[in-house]
């Protein structure tokens, strides 16, 4: 057995410990693979850190998050009803499978975990009858994530989060296909959900109402920092009382994208005293810009890093509003994809001091031309950007061949 070999096996018995994948690293380049080996380093970094750090948003713009596709594609088979999620490297080990229901998991786990560090799955579907087989995996012990993508009922819920083996759990994703009002009761009141740092769950059947109400009454809430209610059909009336609850009190990631929020729910959101945010997704919402503004002057607002206002059919008055205020000087990431700034929504973008710490923005079909593309150019504030993102814009070869020359290949068009 190889010293690589050996310590592959501590891996594999020791998943959580990152120092054990830096010293696999090492061997790797002894061996002459130092590209593999900045990868695993890359990734285990990169696992500590928030998706605005500079160092997140550079590997996302060059590729280094993940794996180029020859390794991907050189990764071994599956069994039958196993395989690979679109993005299987975890802290640079194959980790991430998908399985095509729970029997198919359960009847391969042995020698999955035997060959890999899983920590992730994700399940097509939840059926009541294979359940309990699952529950009693003891394999469960290794899994950090868990995602039921077509969702499940709430018996079959009570029955899998019902396991005593989830040691290591700590994100539960739960999908809206055959998710029902008591699946959401369920997952709050499951074994495993006061361990829960990341949580998602659609319940659009019950317009979110379900799942919200539950994590409104809490009392005593798991510490999530992560919390997904995108495509809920969430109302600003609904989401007031939960802004105001114990729940959220440690929330950085929010996602409440694809809602009817509308202006009364970004005004919500504006009032909502939530200290720890962060992270605010609030892409297909159909706010007005009246709103965006109210939003931009809040406390809330100064305490973000990352904002997402995609495809929201926002005018070039927004950009304004955004840009206008001195919190806007601690956003890193801001996504206003596929609205209608244009460019005077992209001038006054590049013209404004308070952006000056931006690394990644997104203006990718916003009908911004080369007056804009201009601005961007020649912008006194914007030279520290690591991704300015110009896809599906109307911008002259000229035009482009300047941007490249300010922002090399930090720019995509």
């Amino acid at each position: 057995m190889t010293d690589r070999e050996a310590l592959h096996r501590a891996v594999l018995a020791d998943p959580d410990d990152d120092t054990l994948r830096l010293v696999y690293a090492d061997a790797l380049e002894e061996e002459g693979d130092s590209r593999r080996a900045a990868f695993v380093r890359s990734q285990v970094e990169l696992a500590r850190r928030p998706d605005y750090d500079p160092a997140c948003v550079r590997a996302r713009s060059c590729g280094w998050a993940n794996p180029v596709a020859d390794w991907v594609l050189d990764l071994p088979e599956l069994p039958e009803g196993l395989g690979w999620t679109r993005e299987p490297f975890r802290r640079g080990f194959p980790a991430a499978v998908e399985a095509r229901d729970a029997a198919a998991f359960v009847a391969h786990a042995d020698d999955l975990f035997a060959r890999f560090p899983i920590e992730s799955l994700d399940l097509a579907v939840a059926q009541v009858a294979q359940v309990r087989a699952f529950a009693d995996c003891e394999w469960l012990a290794r899994l950090v994530r868990l995602s039921i993508l077509e969702g499940m009922s709430g018996q079959a819920a009570t029955r899998l989060l019902g396991s005593p083996h989830y040691e290591r759990l700590r994100e539960l994703h739960v999908g809206a296909g055959l998710t029902t009002a008591a699946t959401a009761t369920a997952v709050v009141r499951s074994r495993v959900f006061k361990q829960l740092t990341t949580l998602s769950c659609r319940d659009d059947r019950a317009g979110g109402r379900t799942l919200v109400n539950e994590l409104t009454r809490l009392a005593d809430p798991p510490r999530l920092k992560s919390l997904d209610l995108s495509g809920n059909r969430l109302t600003a009336e609904q989401l007031h009382p939960l802004l105001a609850a114990p729940a959220l009190s440690a929330v950085e990631e929010l996602n409440l994208g694809d809602n009817n929020l509308r202006a009364a729910g970004l005004d919500t959101l504006a009032a909502a005293r939530l200290p720890n945010l962060r992270t605010l997704h609030l892409l297909r919402t159909q706010p007005q810009e009246s709103a965006v503004h109210e939003l931009a002057r809040s406390d809330l607002f100064a305490g973000l890093r990352s904002l997402s206002l995609g495809e929201n059919n926002l005018p070039p008055s927004a950009a304004a509003s955004l840009a206008g205020g001195p919190g806007a000087a601690n956003l890193r990431v801001l996504d206003l994809r596929e609205n209608r700034l244009g460019d005077a929504g992209a001038a006054t973008l590049a013209e404004s001091p308070h952006l000056r710490n931006l690394l990644h923005l997104d203006l990718a079909a916003n009908g911004v031309e080369d007056a804009g593309a201009a601005a961007l150019v020649e912008s006194p504030h914007l030279g520290g950007l690591i991704c300015l993102d110009l896809h599906g814009n109307v911008i002259s070869p000229a035009a482009a061949t300047r941007l490249r020359q300010r922002y090399g290949d930090r720019v995509f068009l």
